[in-house]
């Protein structure tokens, strides 16, 4: 795919969206209020569920029926393991083979209080970030998307090299990372879509700003989401933002990963852009109302979707 076409993104019309990136077992604890050191606070709800971002996509799209592939790397044949495999296969995603005789699973605790923040925990050694594989030619060839997070290693970039090899759009999530990443330019050579998040503790600035930054180093399309503000989506030739719906959050982890599912989602449909910005707004902002990341009628996203304002903003 060259420079020129970057900007363009329509989807191949058959394959599936491959999502590659880490496999982890989540335990989210919900309490109303983080208790000072030395002290406790009651747990209102516990809930099992996957991370990270690229499995939780995954399931996402899979429980709409899109065709998906999960390359994740392995999880171990223990308690946690089981949980992961159960929950992928609940989705429609077969991961069996990604069982490792002897491995540890790696584990995220994430606590959630009433403001709807997260504060989490992880557990994952060098070993199990070196097991995540690599992605060739026969595996991305036949794919609609690419979807990967910055944070998953040097095997990122070699996957968004053959992607764009193999004329396959690349959906990239920098989160934060927008102002201290090292590897951003070589990133961002091979990114259509670049989703960045302004809620996230040291992140500030101008999102339109921010984007249009991205886009002068390779970015065809940058996604800003802004939490309670809602989302701003930059093209060279066109931006604008989209208000949040107001839901009151109970849960705030995995609202990224639910904005890109949207996306996704939207996009392999053939929507037009600012649909697909609504609906995937709309999907994030429905994710914060419940804790987890049960599956929601698309009709249940569309109707709020349908009301949210949009509004220009000056190039």
């Amino acid at each position: 795919m060259s420079a020129t076409d970057q900007n363009e993104l329509s989807l191949p019309p058959h394959g599936d969206v491959v999502c590659f990136g880490f496999l982890t077992y989540l335990l989210l604890l919900v309490v109303e209020t983080l208790p000072e050191k030395n002290d406790g606070a009651r747990i209102q709800e516990i809930v099992e569920s996957l991370g990270d971002d690229a499995a939780i996509i995954a399931s996402i799209l899979s429980s709409w029926n899109v065709p998906t592939t999960l390359v994740s790397s392995p999880v171990g044949d223990d308690y946690h393991g089981s949980k992961v495999i159960e929950r992928l296969q609940a989705s429609g995603i077969d991961n069996v083979d990604r069982i490792r005789q002897g491995a540890t699973t790696p584990l995220e605790v994430a606590i959630v209080d009433a403001t709807g923040s997260r504060t989490y925990f992880q557990r994952r050694d060098p070993l199990a970030m070196a097991s995540l594989p690599s992605l060739d030619s026969n595996q991305l060839g036949q794919a609609r998307m690419l979807y990967v997070d910055w944070y998953d290693g040097p095997q990122v970039i070699n996957a968004m090299k053959t992607a764009r090899a193999c004329g396959i759009p690349v959906f990239l999530n920098i989160e934060s990372r927008y102002y201290n990443n090292p590897d951003l330019q070589e990133l961002l050579r091979y990114t259509n879509i670049c989703q960045v998040s302004l809620d996230e503790p040291g992140a500030s600035g101008n999102p339109a700003q921010i984007a249009r930054v991205l886009i002068d180093q390779g970015a065809g399309t940058v996604l800003v989401t802004l939490g309670a503000g809602g989302c701003v989506i930059v093209q060279p030739n066109q931006s604008f933002h989209i208000q949040s719906p107001g839901i009151k959050v109970v849960d705030g982890y995995g609202a990224g990963a639910a904005f890109a599912a949207g996306v996704i989602y939207g996009l392999q449909a053939g929507w037009p852009l600012e649909v697909w910005a609504r609906f995937a707004n709309a999907h994030a902002a429905l994710k914060c109302g419940i804790t987890g990341n049960p599956a929601m009628a698309i009709s249940q996203v569309q109707e709020l979707a349908e009301r949210l304002d949009v509004r220009s903003l000056a190039l």
